[in-house]
């Protein structure tokens, strides 16, 4: 006789299936999702990525036209006049259970607190090129992070699919074609013996 242990094995078992394809199958479209999302903010990140490299070297050649007229002492003693005043708001959101930064900073237009006597006109344009590249760091840097934790969820999720998919799910489906397997035999066995039984009650 089939024990009823094992007729309630089977039940888990195929229990366990559903809910495991059901899991791979949410698991599969969050990852179809975060590879949307990746692809999305990555074309953003590159396109800020080229953005803030052109305004950087645009900085740059300023400050190095203040640098050839001042000389690094000058524009290091007005740079320790200039009060370091960005402050950089942040809140969360979630994209599938991924926590993504939102970075903000109001800027407000540059102004020299250095000495008019003693610098550039070629100064303040660095100082101004230098401030307006806050705005597009600050937004580059939420994409950096952005696809960064979105890449790392996507590889968990792909793992987790691959585990459901290759390893758990094969293996309960091995479990339960044992139980079944077991349980046919058992109902053949049966057959037999009751079968035998009948030809020796009618002798």
């Amino acid at each position: 006789m089939i024990g009823s242990s094992t007729r309630s094995r089977l039940f888990e078992l195929r229990r366990d299936r559903s809910a495991a394809r059901h899991s791979a199958e949410l698991l599969d479209r969050k990852r179809e999702v975060l590879l949307r999302e990746i692809a999305r903010r990555g074309r953003l990140r590159n396109e800020l990525r080229a953005v803030v490299a052109a305004a950087y070297a645009e900085a740059r050649l300023r400050l190095g036209i203040a640098r050839v007229e001042l000389g690094m002492n000058g524009i290091e003693a007005a740079a320790l006049a200039q009060p370091a005043r960005q402050p950089i708001d942040r809140r969360d959101i979630s994209v599938m259970g991924v926590r993504i930064p939102q970075l903000s900073t109001n800027v407000a237009p540059y102004r020299a607190f250095y000495g008019a006597a003693a610098t550039t006109e070629s100064l303040d344009e660095a100082g101004a090129a230098f401030t307006a590249l806050i705005p597009q760091l600050v937004a580059l840097a939420q994409e950096e992070i952005a696809v960064a934790r979105l890449v790392v969820a996507m590889r968990k999720t792909t793992k987790l699919v691959n585990a459901l998919q290759k390893i758990v799910l094969p293996r309960i489906e091995a479990n339960i074609r044992a139980i079944v397997d077991g349980i046919e035999e058992d109902e053949r066995d049966e057959g037999v013996r009751r079968r035998v039984g009948r030809v020796a009650d009618r002798r």
